[in-house]
């Protein structure tokens, strides 16, 4: 996956958009990264040939040979810079997944509610995102490194303010991960004005969520989980926690419309 950081600060559509033009843009340098292997094995192919007719022809070293090597240098120039460049892709299951949850959510921020925050796909092993270290039994030292990688802040159309994190926290010892976990943190602001909290309970949390801490405070609907060492990570999982808080808001007006008609 290459390295790529997007700040968001625009409507759902024009995320997507700029989603959209990444992925066409990684597709032409894949393009040009798969003729420039070709042209490097071309080289090869063609330098041995003018090696071979020096051979076969019985010339000395110096009348085809010499061309050989020259068209072997350009093989090894072009096929150096291909493995600085690195072969451009954005099919990550972050990427994938973070699209997922912008166009789900399109309709209900609305055509000029805007999306804040962040995706940053640059990678989670960096000095910066090292929130941990410590030491193996065997002295050696082990890190842990804390990666926001979706981070999102945005109003709905209904008044409620909704922030959205997705992390993945990994442990590395010895230079090679030895654990992994995703993680989600939601927090739904209520419009007051609009909606009234219908108490959780404990059992209908452990029926709909992952083990999971979920609170409530005034207005404010607050969720925390992981996933499972290992696990897949699944967009779904993410937009289906959020529809399950939401479940839990009910309509004032309608409440009011019970209560006049009892």
């Amino acid at each position: 996956m290459s390295k790529l950081y997007l700040t968001l600060n625009e409507t759902p559509q024009v995320i997507l958009d700029v989603m959209g033009n990444v992925e066409q843009q990684a597709r032409g340098a894949r393009s040009s990264w798969n003729r420039g292997c070709l042209m490097a094995l071309g080289l090869l192919a063609l330098g041995l040939s003018f090696f071979c007719l020096d051979m076969v022809m019985g010339y000395n070293c110096l009348t085809f040979s010499l061309v050989g090597g020259v068209l072997w240098v350009a093989a090894f120039i072009v096929g150096l810079r291909l493995l600085m460049t690195g072969r451009a892709r954005v099919e990550s299951d972050q990427f994938s997944a973070a699209r997922t949850i912008i166009q789900t959510l399109k309709d209900d921020i609305g055509k000029k509610g805007r999306l804040i925050g962040w995706l940053d796909l640059t990678g989670p092993q960096q000095k910066s995102k090292i929130f941990r270290t410590g030491r193996t039994s065997s002295g050696r030292t082990k890190t842990y490194y804390r990666d926001p990688w979706l981070q999102t802040k945005t109003k709905l159309v209904d008044g409620n303010l909704l922030r959205l994190t997705l992390m993945e926290q990994i442990k590395v010892k010895k230079g090679y991960v030895a654990a992994r976990e995703q993680r989600l943190k939601a927090r739904l602001v209520v419009n007051q004005d609009l909606y009234r909290i219908r108490a959780f309970s404990q059992e209908e949390i452990q029926a709909n969520l992952p083990p999971a801490r979920l609170d409530v405070q005034g207005g404010i609907i607050n969720l925390a989980y992981a996933y499972a060492t290992g696990r897949q990570f699944n967009p779904w999982d993410v937009l289906n926690a959020l529809k399950y808080l939401y479940s839990h808001l009910e309509p004032k007006a309608e409440l009011a419309s019970s209560a006049a008609g009892s």
